[in-house]
């Protein structure tokens, strides 16, 4: 009765489209009044004790970081980097768009962001050599759903502090998953671009253009080596990797390249700052609702719930994959991070399963659900950019969305692929 009353008066908000923070704050505050679990001071106590985490000062920081490398145009360097390398294949240009936002992801974390970023950059470009603008937004939005895969990620971030679980070592778990979606996402471009009679490039790799390329790109290329090298040698904590990001960006953007002036630093900050307090107040609800769902002991009601019908990993796993794609369609992966990360950890340990495998699968399903019609986020953004309508762009990313769920099947099936990471730097 309990969880039906919460997560019902929580579905119906979200359904008569309140905002998702107010959603949980309203929810929160009427089931407390009415089942009489605590005292309504307890939902300010709940709220702030939710933000007293050290780990959460690292996303405002890499989101300022992520908003000074693309305004300084360093994705647009990192473009013409991995086109050296990929132009000249069929479907070039969209392997481009995906490696090139596995690339951003490292200095973003976001998504939405990715998608934004490249897809405004590469869609132009796939236009002028012949791609159709629904396709070529589509694959704008799969490459952007490694944003929250690829460390340093907001997701993993919330996550960890919401789950206690090392933040260091979902990024590191997060790696080979990423690489894999690259990958996996590029032979979707290829099969895809041949059925479109895409032709490949006439040039040729020239080992001279591709260093010259690679030279212009080193501040962005050396990001990802600094975050994880920084972590992984003792040198700093994820948090203190993304305040060294924002000095680092800072430093490169207004003395090195001299793409942004002071006002373009303080533009970045202002964008950044609306940008945190929002995921800031997010989580201040999401840690009153997971207070009055523990008082009301929902995560045993759900734990016993999914045990009553499913009785190995195998089932587990496949029912809480698809109740995490489905939570993906309709709302932003951070939040459902938050809110259901706490819940469902319990269910999946009881079976034996890694706390850090499933923040992989949790992060996986939830970017997934991004692109997922009708709802995903990274479709919605792909719209905006190309002022293309949504219909049009979901009938085409069906075989990146097929792409993708492979590697999600790899990494329910194959632990090591997300955890072998962790042993050879143990």
């Amino acid at each position: 009765m309990n969880t039906v009353l919460i997560l019902g008066l929580f579905f119906l908000l979200v359904i008569l489209k309140v905002p998702i923070a107010f959603s949980l704050l309203l929810s929160s505050i009427i089931s407390c009044y009415i089942l009489n679990l605590a005292p309504l001071t307890a939902i300010a106590s709940a709220a702030m004790n939710s933000l007293f985490s050290y780990p959460l000062l690292a996303i405002p920081f890499y989101i300022f970081a992520g908003s000074v490398m693309t305004k300084g145009g360093i994705s647009k360097k990192l473009c013409n980097w991995i086109g050296t390398v990929f132009s000249r294949f069929t479907g070039g240009l969209g392997m481009v768009t995906v490696v090139a936002s596995a690339f951003f992801a490292a200095l973003s974390g976001s998504a939405s962001a990715t998608t934004a970023s490249i897809g405004s950059m590469m869609v132009p470009e796939m236009e002028e050599q012949g791609y159709r603008k629904p396709y070529g937004l589509a694959i704008a939005a799969a490459g952007g759903v490694i944003g929250p895969i690829i460390p340093p990620s907001v997701m993993f971030v919330l996550y960890g502090v919401g789950t206690e679980t090392s933040i260091g070592s979902l990024f590191l778990a997060g790696v080979i998953p990423g690489i894999l979606m690259a990958v996996f996402l590029c032979g979707a471009v290829y099969m895809t671009a041949k059925r479109e009679g895409l032709k490949a490039s006439d040039g040729h790799f020239q080992f001279s253009a591709f260093l010259k390329a690679m030279w212009l790109a080193k501040w962005a290329i050396l990001v990802p080596v600094i975050i994880l090298g920084g972590i992984y040698s003792g040198m700093f904590t994820p948090t203190e990797a993304g305040a060294v990001c924002c000095i680092y960006a800072v430093i490169i953007a207004l003395f090195v390249d001299r793409t942004l002036d002071l006002k373009g630093i303080l533009e970045c900050a202002s964008e950044s700052a609306v940008t945190g307090a929002t995921i800031f107040i997010l989580l201040a609800a999401a840690g009153v609702f997971g207070k009055v769902m523990t008082l009301a002991q929902v995560p045993q009601q759900l734990s016993a719930g999914i045990l009553a019908v499913a009785d190995s990993k195998f089932m587990v796993l496949l029912l809480i994959n698809l109740l995490l794609l489905v939570v993906g369609c309709i709302m932003d992966g951070g939040a459902a991070v938050v809110i259901l990360a706490p819940l469902l950890l319990p269910v999946v340990r009881a079976f034996g399963i890694d706390a850090i495998q499933f923040g992989i699968i949790i992060c996986l399903n939830l970017s997934i659900g991004a692109i997922t019609p009708p709802v995903g986020s990274c479709l919605f953004v792909a719209t905006v950019i190309g002022d293309t309508p949504l219909e049009k762009i979901a009938r085409e990313i069906i075989p990146f969305l097929v792409a993708e769920l492979l590697v999600l099947l790899l990494v329910n099936a194959f632990p090591a692929v997300s955890m072998g990471i962790l042993g050879l730097t143990a």
